[in-house]
């Protein structure tokens, strides 16, 4: 687990370009691939929410329930958040500093039989 790593990470997202016109976001998994406990991968979180905040300020935090029901009702809801909507319950947005990209956290951690695994989505989208 190298929070350095995964800050530098963030940073080369932030700076690169879109792959496309139509994909506009990177898209990253942090931390390790398998959490020795399950409470280890929330605060690695912590921790990355804590270092976020110090770098852009208080995130936006919300649900991801209602676009859920959007889209159940056939919806376009535009990526990343569709994506990070089947992955997640709750995420945080923070607006990057003199820029208009956001970085979004989300803990993938709607199949219980799955461990929880970190995500973070760079993007100009604005969450709908």
């Amino acid at each position: 687990m190298d929070i350095a790593k995964d800050l530098a990470l963030i940073d080369q997202l932030c700076a690169r370009d879109f792959p496309s016109e139509h994909e506009r976001y990177h898209i990253a998994w942090l931390g390790p691939g398998d959490w020795p406990d399950v409470s280890d991968c929330y605060a690695y979180e912590a921790a990355l929410v804590e270092r976020f905040t110090r770098r852009w300020g208080e995130a936006a935090r919300w649900g991801t329930v209602t676009l859920e029901e959007r889209i159940a009702r056939g919806e376009e809801i535009p990526e990343p958040w569709a994506l990070l909507t089947d992955l997640a319950i709750d995420v945080r947005t923070w607006e990057v500093s003199d820029s208009i990209r956001r970085v979004t956290l989300a803990v993938a951690d709607r199949e219980d039989e799955n461990r929880p695994r970190i995500w973070a989505a760079v993007t100009e989208t604005a969450p709908p």
